[in-house]
């Protein structure tokens, strides 16, 4: 196990080649816009690593990022999904590919779109807008759950302390959600410091024994934390005090994952208030064996140890998988889906409409 909380995020493999500086954007120059334009500006980071801001102006239909790993800039197009089972689901079409994005406006968004380094096939981030420099350090404290986007095949996930003192501890989760204990697993892996940037203060670094790692949390609800080139992203959902009902987290989420075959998917699920069963649907563009459908995950049920874990589960070709959900309700869920033969997906979701 690894002892500190940056040995841990800038230790895993990616598993992706790195896409170097010859590889551009070359599809479409960037766009000057003036200050009639409104976009929602998002901190973005790739599962590569790369740490990105991006804008979405859906009165235009337009987006851009920047991608300042890579020191790539573009803008181009959206359109919205006329597909009848992805409604309020963003469409953009690279290089002859349509890629995806999901928006909780001021908030979170995510995107398939590898925004600057072809490595990256999931990108999350939160709203880039908001002044935190002006908020006190209470506004950032509290427990979280977290997901690691990285090399799906080392899939780690665990829980993380953020203190109004400015200090911070985590500690990597179990593989069995029912050997969870919430007075061990938010600190004991490693700690440090946290602070806004004073360079660029919508932004936040975490600190541990000298290193900088930068992110950005919102509204005491969820973090995102750039793990540098090759080491993928975190992101973070708040922890409850109290276990939530099943009827609390109920609705639509849109989805987007990836799979470790490199498969990039777009779906919902509709997480039931009450009952056993839970509908979803799936599209994959670029997987052979599992283009698009509809089915119903089986038992599903909240956690017995995890206030905020909902477990759902599938057969397939003969084999059982699971579906596990860290859930903020109404807003963003992270999921994981495993079998017999470990990770099968991983993704972030949101409650679009």
């Amino acid at each position: 196990m690894k002892n500190t909380f940056l040995i841990f995020l800038l230790t895993l493999v990616a598993g992706l080649p790195f896409l170097n500086s010859s590889c551009k954007e070359t599809e479409e120059p960037p766009v000057q816009t003036g200050p009639e334009v409104r976009y929602n500006n998002y901190l973005l980071a790739g599962s590569y690593g790369d740490l990105i801001g991006f804008g979405i102006d859906k009165a235009r239909g337009r987006y851009r990022f920047n991608n300042e790993t890579m020191g790539m800039v573009y803008s181009g197009n959206f359109s919205m999904s006329t597909h009848p089972q992805l409604t309020n689901v963003y469409e953009i079409m690279r290089n002859g590919a349509i890629y995806y994005c999901i928006e909780l406006p001021g908030k979170m968004m995510a995107t398939s779109v590898p925004s600057g380094n072809h490595a990256n096939l999931l990108c999350f981030g939160l709203s880039d807008d908001k002044n935190i420099a002006s908020l006190p350090a209470a506004a950032f404290a509290g427990k979280y759950l977290w997901v690691v986007y990285d090399d799906i095949e080392e899939f780690t996930w665990g829980g993380m302390e953020v203190f109004a003192n400015g200090t911070f501890t985590w500690q990597i989760g179990p593989d069995d959600d029912n050997d969870f204990d919430a007075g061990k697993h938010f600190a004991g892996g490693g700690n440090g410091v946290w602070k806004v940037s004073v360079r660029q203060p919508n932004r936040i670094e975490f600190i541990e024994k000298g290193d900088t790692l930068f992110g950005t949390m919102l509204d005491n609800k969820m973090l995102m934390i750039d793990n540098g080139p090759g080491k993928g992203f975190t992101a973070g959902v708040r922890y409850p005090d109290a276990p939530l009902t099943q009827a609390s987290i109920a609705g639509s989420y849109k989805w987007l994952d990836v799979t470790p075959e490199g498969y990039r998917g777009v779906g919902y699920f509709n997480l039931p208030a009450s009952g056993t069963d839970c509908e979803y649907f799936y599209k994959y563009y670029n997987n052979p064996y599992a283009r698009e459908g509809k089915d119903t995950m089986f038992n599903f049920r909240r956690s017995t140890k995890i206030n905020n874990a909902f477990i759902g589960e599938d057969d397939w070709d003969g084999e059982r998988f699971y579906t596990g959900f860290f859930v903020l309700p109404g807003e963003t869920m992270l999921f994981y889906t495993w079998g017999d033969n470990g990770l099968v997906s991983y993704g972030v979701a949101c409650k679009v409409e």
